[in-house]
């Protein structure tokens, strides 16, 4: 699995053997800018990761793949039955702006896109009104402006030296509008077609329904920081 997220503090280094590159923006925790620091530290990284980093065994940020996350919804007995899987992010090292904070603990990074691409693939059993549907398709959902916000609760803790560690993580996903695109959900190439439209006509009303599963995401961020932060002493991320 690509791993998200990976360089959510700024690091790109993927042990405390190696050093900082030259471009990492280091900032001071005692200086009333540090959040505004922070938040071009951020940015940096994200976009240093626009392509992988194989030195620093960092993936790109570009292109990310959670092939084990699967999202299921409604019921094929008095409706339609989809599960989605194989989820594949597109564009996210390249955000239009980042605003990130440290306050008490919890890290917080906003960051707002242009564009952002999620490749799934749907599998549908049930009904539409009478129509009997049975289907496995691949889908692209592409989020127009969406800012994406990811939490997470740290704790410092000794090992030799001070370490961070994630204690609890959240995630939440807003957008202008989203156009659907679910390749053969129909083998009738235009009633596929005004589908997709149909959907993208009501986006946000669907896109709505589709909120409560950003708890999926988050324990997974989570964990892809944690287990990066445990290599990385604090002392590599902030002066002061």
């Amino acid at each position: 699995m690509n791993r998200f997220v990976l360089c959510l503090l700024t690091v790109v280094a993927f042990g405390s053997c190696l050093k900082l590159p030259s471009s990492f923006k280091k900032c001071d925790r005692k200086r009333t800018d540090f959040n505004q620091c922070l938040s071009e530290s951020i940015y940096g990284a994200f976009r240093i990761l626009n392509k992988p980093l194989p030195s620093h065994g960092l993936p790109s940020l570009y292109d990310v793949e959670f092939p084990d996350l699967e999202i299921v919804l409604g019921n094929s007995t008095y409706g339609l039955l989809h599960k989605y899987d194989r989820f594949r992010f597109i564009g996210l090292s390249k955000p239009d702006k980042i605003n990130a904070k440290l306050d008490f603990g919890t890290l917080t990074i906003e960051a707002t896109y242009s564009q952002i691409t999620i490749e799934v693939d749907c599998e549908a059993q049930g009904t539409i009104v009478l129509l009997p549907v049975n289907v496995i398709t691949s889908s692209e959902f592409t989020f127009v402006d969406p800012t994406f916000t990811f939490s997470f609760e740290l704790e410092e803790y000794e090992k030799g030296t001070t370490y961070f560690k994630v204690v609890d993580s959240n995630f939440d996903m807003q957008t202008q509008s989203v156009k659907f695109d679910y390749k053969q959900f129909f083998s009738n190439k235009i009633l596929n077609e005004e589908f997709n439209s149909a959907m993208d006509a009501k986006s946000r009303q669907i896109f709505a329904l589709f909120k409560s599963t950003e708890v999926k995401y988050a324990p997974l961020f989570g964990t892809i920081v944690n287990d990066f932060l445990k290599k990385i002493p604090v002392s590599e991320f902030f002066d002061g």
